[in-house]
């Protein structure tokens, strides 16, 4: 695996990115984080160096955020950073998986260590057009790391082309989102998820509407396309939208985007879903050096 996936398990179907050691589909939170490699906690610890003259010091109000396993330094902060471990992270599931409500399909640590997730699937889906089924999710994002906060959101994954769909609920809305200025609350996120199945109806809502939507590759490379992957193209003097329709003109990237749009699995360029189909396929299939850089992306990156 690269440096953005370190461990992960999966249940289930193997996931589009091919990675992960596979568990029961009934697996428990307890026995997913071991599978998925997260049986570690962190720790803060004093930060302090060595002078020259061999006297230790200690920087005050400054910490590092330590994996205690293997003693990896994560993060450095100061004392008011409170941490959420990982038994806790992936134990927020917990409540929806002895429920019935869900269950928990991936789990894992990217970065070494950084960022950890847990992925449950919720018992909602629905079809957008005959043959595309989109499944309801929920997403956790715990980081290790100063300046990053804990997010909740419920997504969506096509099932035809098992790509994620953030973007069709409410625009990549996230549900909850909590910095480490505090402990976790658990209670809080918890009320703050109790409408994912809302949530996904109103995605339900959007992605049908979307489908619904007739436009041209010019309309969605003009208003979308462009203006989102190419702002520098877009501002520079001379740019024309008809002449990046050539193919000539056209940078790789945008090729391997307009590709997407027309020859991905339930793509459709001729219509809004169509569109956003092509596009995050190519987010989550093409681009990126890799799997595990297309996996970081897409849940914790700008492809979100």
């Amino acid at each position: 695996m690269s440096h953005e996936v370190e461990t992960m398990a999966f249940a289930g179907q193997v996931p589009w990115h091919g990675l992960g050691a596979r568990v029961d589909e009934n697996v428990t939170t307890k026995e997913m984080l071991a599978a998925a490699g997260l049986n570690w906690k962190v720790e803060l610890l004093p930060l302090q160096f060595t002078t020259p003259a061999g006297d230790s010091v200690v920087v005050p109000d400054r910490f590092a955020l330590v994996r205690n396993t293997d003693n990896r330094v994560l993060s450095l902060t100061g004392k008011s950073w409170h941490p959420l471990q990982n038994a806790d992270a992936i134990g927020f599931m917990k409540k929806y998986v002895e429920a019935g409500g869900a269950k928990l399909e991936t789990a894992g640590s990217l970065r070494n260590g950084k960022v950890v997730w847990g992925l449950a699937k919720l018992d909602h889906s629905f079809n957008v057009t005959k043959g595309d089924k989109v499944e309801g999710y929920l997403l956790i994002t715990s980081p290790h790391e100063v300046g990053k906060a804990i997010t909740i959101r419920t997504t969506t994954v096509r099932v035809v082309c098992a790509n994620t769909m953030a973007m069709a609920n409410s625009a990549s809305t996230v549900d909850y989102r909590q910095n480490h200025l505090d402990d976790f609350s658990f209670d809080e996120a918890h009320a703050a998820v109790a409408n994912a199945h809302e949530q996904l109806v109103l995605a339900e809502k959007r992605a049908k509407t979307l489908a619904k939507l007739k436009i041209s590759l010019r309309d969605a490379l003009e208003n979308v396309i462009l203006p989102a992957a190419f702002p520098d193209v877009v501002a520079s003097e001379g740019y024309d939208v008809d002449v990046m329709l050539l193919p000539e003109n056209q940078p790789k990237k945008l090729q391997e985007i307009i590709n997407s749009i027309n020859n991905a699995p339930g793509a459709d360029p001729r219509t809004g879903w169509g569109m956003l189909n092509g596009v995050t396929h190519w987010a989550d299939h093409v681009a990126g050096r890799d799997p595990a850089a297309r996996l970081y992306r897409s849940w914790g990156g700008d492809s979100s």
